[in-house]
């Protein structure tokens, strides 16, 4: 459940809730993010910066903790807020001083903001994963309970929200987790020792799609030497996570997807995988049991390719076709699309 601060923390929250809406109107650049540092500490004694982290965030700061190197001795510091511009973390610290009555100064902080959803987004500190908007602030995952994150910020955490907001998804240390925004539960996560894995760059990065009631999500396991292979389905209600389209033998590959607003199937790009080789994509459909039905095939020379869309009442892909397929390798793309009614 949310903390509520006292009157002075709260006053504070406000002021961080308030000065965040307007950083952006003062034109700072979305790239670089500043914080308020509020203490440092020799790592010997990181317990007790540990101790004053601890207690900012129970009080609702979006508070973190993280390593540096001062005078090349290893120091732990302790930041608050993130801020896309120095200005705005400068009025949000004036507020914090007079609630909490600590010394503190801006400076660049070592996080990351990503976009969400409505007024929500998202905050990835060497400490945790955090959403922010609505309601307040609220650290949804730590990735090292026991203190901050010795690698350094996580390069592979993708937050995206349900349609309803209520579920979060994100990525980390290749497995995928879910976990509610609004109110304390467990983590729902993969297995990490036998995928699904979901990597951060590449050609073919992270795919997610919720279905509409944001009660099922679905998503590509990807291994890191290969291409796309596996539709994996994750029920949020039961934690239940299994493969729809599973990858049999090394030999095929689902490439793009997107789910059926009636929850009851799902529509992909699938091929015949070589290594790194695909060849022969067609369109498909899945019910929630894994039976494959075929929607298109691709004639001589083309493939079908997406991103795949519903829109309007229809299920909208694309259709490559190779020009001069033995030595120029010129090719052109057409729009196509199958009314709903029809499948």
């Amino acid at each position: 459940m949310w903390r509520l601060p006292g009157p002075c923390g709260l006053l504070a929250l406000l002021a961080l809730l308030a000065v965040e809406s307007t950083s952006a109107a003062e034109g700072g650049d979305p790239s670089t993010v500043y914080s308020i540092q509020v203490q440092a500490v020799p790592l010997a004694e990181a317990e007790d910066g540990m101790a004053t982290y601890r207690d900012l965030r129970d009080k609702s700061y979006l508070a973190y903790a993280y390593r540096v190197e001062i005078n090349g001795e290893p120091w732990l510091r302790i930041a608050v807020g993130a801020f896309h511009s120095h200005g705005a973390a400068a009025e949000f610290g004036r507020a914090f001083g007079v609630a909490e009555g600590m010394d503190h100064f801006v400076a660049a902080a070592p996080v990351r903001v990503l976009p969400g959803a409505g007024e929500r987004d998202f905050v990835v500190t060497p400490s945790a994963l955090w959403v922010r908007g609505g309601a307040g602030v609220r650290e949804v995952y730590a990735f090292d309970a026991e203190g901050p994150n010795g690698a350094g910020l996580p390069a592979d955490v993708l937050p995206d929200l349900a349609p309803d907001g209520r579920m979060l998804a994100f990525a980390h240390g290749c497995r995928l987790n879910f976990a509610p925004v609004e109110a304390d539960a467990a983590v729902i996560t993969t297995d990490s020792s036998d995928g699904p894995c979901t990597p951060y760059e590449g050609e073919l990065p992270w795919q997610l799609d919720w279905s509409a009631s944001g009660e099922h999500a679905f998503f590509l396991d990807v291994p890191y030497s290969e291409y796309p292979v596996s539709l994996v389905m994750a029920r949020l209600d039961s934690g239940e996570v299994r493969c729809l389209i599973c990858n049999e033998g090394g030999d095929r590959a689902v490439r793009w997807f997107v789910a059926h607003s009636s929850e009851d199937r799902v529509f992909f790009v699938g091929a015949q995988a070589y290594g790194m080789a695909i060849s022969g994509s067609g369109l498909f459909s899945t019910n929630m049991d894994g039976v494959v039905r075929a929607l298109a095939a691709p004639g001589e020379h083309e493939e079908i390719v997406g991103p795949l869309s519903i829109e309007d009442g229809y299920l909208r892909y694309r259709r490559l076709r190779w020009l001069d397929f033995a030595n120029s390798w010129d090719s052109e793309v057409t729009d196509e699309r199958i009314p709903l009614d029809a499948l």
